[in-house]
């Protein structure tokens, strides 16, 4: 795909996004869904084939060449669009990478797939990339063979070391959450961040290897997202190490769907706003020193990166239209759609406001209200405001008692518009605040004074 796009090409694809919202549909690419089933199914069914004929052959049998090079070309072809191919099995159902496939009558007994890996107590696979012959042949012995009797896993990992199966990685078991079951108290609430920034990472290097843009894993941690009180100061600490572009990502995904979120978006709207916002700086996967990188043209290239997933539908094209209008003024005709304009907003915030620069992130808001109806939606931006609160997080304020405060999380509400959940950093005395100290609510806390971060 050339890196440039001449002014034909553009206008070819603004007609074909026009004709695709047309015929937009809801829900996530079903084109993409039902291939990836397709061809799970299609590795399941192998994989549990190979097992069964183990019994009976060894595996450098020629009895196994076909079906070793069908799992093989499998393989090749799953990971032209997912990447790593995660395959998991959960009591009698087996999901490829988040999809479900048919384990009925029609999949010939495929669900018989996780009782021959929990033999070994191991409840998926993922493939790093496609195995070769030696390689498919190596795994199926092994996994053939008689369980170890301690630690079935471990010892599992380490044959297939020695056999220099590399590539592969063996899951623990999974269960369902019974109906009625009280979740686990999670220990660390932060671990949904850890792995938002892993899969867009991955999403990332997908993209800049080839690959076909796969949104299931963004889209399943954006449901995470959602699914948790997106006002937790856990979501709102500094974010764990990882690639700056994931934590720039990460960062704007969680500034959007608070938006999202004030605007009384639904959802599947919600949904797609989080995904749109993992992947709004994807045409920097392009590649350093491309013609397309820059300000002005990284969101083109980003949109010829998602045109590469097959079909058209409404999330896809809510994605594309997200990543071509992200840098976009809110009153430049013709004017962006609503997920450009929320992404405009959030990251500018996030770009003023996390990189070093000398304003605070309440000084940072107020310089944007500034461009409120020009470069920013003003609707928009005053739900960003009132979402955020007086304090955003990440705002160092000097309380009446000499202590010095960061700003642990967004607005409790319109009552606690200016008196947010903070974190003591300082005594009085100067001295450092105990680390385990619990946050303090500034409702009581007398006059505040903002400080402003070092450049």
């Amino acid at each position: 795909m050339s890196q440039e796009m001449v002014p034909d090409d553009i206008g070819r694809a603004q007609e074909e996004l026009g004709r695709a919202i047309g015929r937009a549909r809801i829900g996530e690419d079903r084109e993409l869904a039902n291939r990836v089933r397709e061809l799970g199914e299609r590795l399941a069914h192998l994989l549990l084939g190979l097992l069964r004929m183990t019994r009976m052959h060894s595996p450098d049998n020629h009895a196994f060449d076909r079906p070793v090079e069908e799992l093989h070309v499998t393989l090749v072809h799953l990971n032209e669009i997912l990447g790593a191919v995660h395959l998991v099995a959960v009591e009698d159902q087996i999901y490829v990478n988040d999809i479900r496939i048919r384990t009925g009558e029609k999949a010939t007994g495929i669900q018989e797939l996780g009782g021959e890996l929990q033999r070994h107590n191991v409840g998926g696979l993922t493939f790093h990339q496609p195995l070769e012959d030696p390689a498919i042949r190596a795994l199926i012995g092994c996994l053939g063979n008689e369980p170890a009797p301690a630690e079935p896993r471990t010892a599992l990992a380490r044959a297939l070391e020695a056999a220099s199966v590399d590539g592969v990685e063996l899951q623990g078991r999974f269960r369902f959450r019974l109906a009625g079951e009280e979740r686990q108290e999670v220990t660390d609430r932060r671990d949904v961040l850890t792995r938002a920034l892993a899969a867009t990472d991955e999403a990332f290097q997908n993209l800049a290897a080839g690959r076909v843009p796969n949104p299931l894993p963004l889209r399943r941690i954006v449901t995470e997202l959602l699914e948790r009180d997106l006002g937790d100061p856990e979501l709102w600490g500094d974010l764990p190490e990882g690639p700056p572009f994931a934590r720039h990502h990460v960062r704007v995904a969680r500034l959007a769907l608070l938006v999202g979120r004030e605007a009384g978006l639904s959802q599947s709207v919600m949904q797609d706003l989080g995904v749109s916002a993992l992947y709004h700086d994807c045409g920097w996967a392009t590649g350093a020193g491309a013609p397309s990188l820059s300000p002005e043209g990284h969101p083109t290239a980003g949109a010829w990166l998602l045109l590469r997933q097959k079909g058209f539908h409404e999330a896809k094209t809510r994605r594309l239209l997200a990543t071509l209008e992200h840098h976009r003024d809110a009153n430049v005709r013709p004017h962006p759609g609503l997920f450009g304009r929320i992404l405009r907003i959030v990251e500018d915030y996030d770009t003023l406001s996390s990189r070093g620069g000398p304003h605070s992130p309440t000084m940072v808001l107020a310089r944007m209200l500034g461009a409120a109806g020009t470069r920013y939606d003003a609707v928009l931006l005053q739900l960003l405001i009132n979402a955020l609160g007086a304090y955003p997080p990440g705002t160092l304020l000097r309380l009446e008692d000499g202590s010095v405060v960061r700003v642990a999380a967004p607005t409790r509400g319109a009552d606690a518009f200016a008196h947010p959940l903070a974190r003591r950093l300082r005594l009085r005395d100067g001295s450092p605040a105990p680390p385990d100290e619990p946050l303090i609510d500034l409702k009581d806390a007398g006059k505040l004074t903002l400080l402003q971060p070092r450049a």
